[in-house]
C-alpha cells in the first residue's frame, strides 16, 4: 500500500483498518458511513476502537474524538493530528499489516 509523503495514511489503508478492528466489510466503510447507525458501533464498541488505534500509533485526542460521527469524520481527525506530528512515525505498512 502506498503512503503519503507526509507519512499519513490514505483513507483506503485507514478503511483497511477500521473494517478490520470493528470486523466488518470494506464495502461498508465508505466516508459518509455513520459509527452508530451503519457500522451499529455502540460507544463500548468506539472507545475499544479508538483506543486500539491509539496503540497502532494513530492517537485522536479525546475530546476531539467526541465529535466523531462518521468514518469521514474520524479520517479528518486523525490526518489533522498525523500532520501536526501526534500520530505515531511508524511506517502505514506497519500499521496496516499488524501491530
Amino acid at each position: 500500500m502506498a503512503e503519503s509523503n507526509s507519512g499519513v495514511l490514505t483513507f483506503e489503508e485507514f478503511r483497511d483498518i477500521i473494517a478490520r478492528e470493528l470486523m466488518v466489510a470494506k464495502e461498508k466503510v465508505i466516508p459518509d458511513a455513520s459509527f452508530i447507525e451503519d457500522l451499529l458501533v455502540d460507544s463500548i464498541r468506539m472507545v475499544e476502537m479508538m483506543l486500539k488505534l491509539e496503540d497502532m500509533g494513530m492517537s485522536i485526542p479525546l475530546e476531539a474524538a467526541w465529535s466523531i460521527e462518521t468514518v469521514g469524520d474520524a479520517y479528518q481527525q486523525y490526518k489533522e493530528y498525523a500532520q501536526e506530528g501526534t500520530a505515531s512515525e511508524r511506517p502505514a505498512a506497519a500499521l496496516v499489516g499488524g501491530h
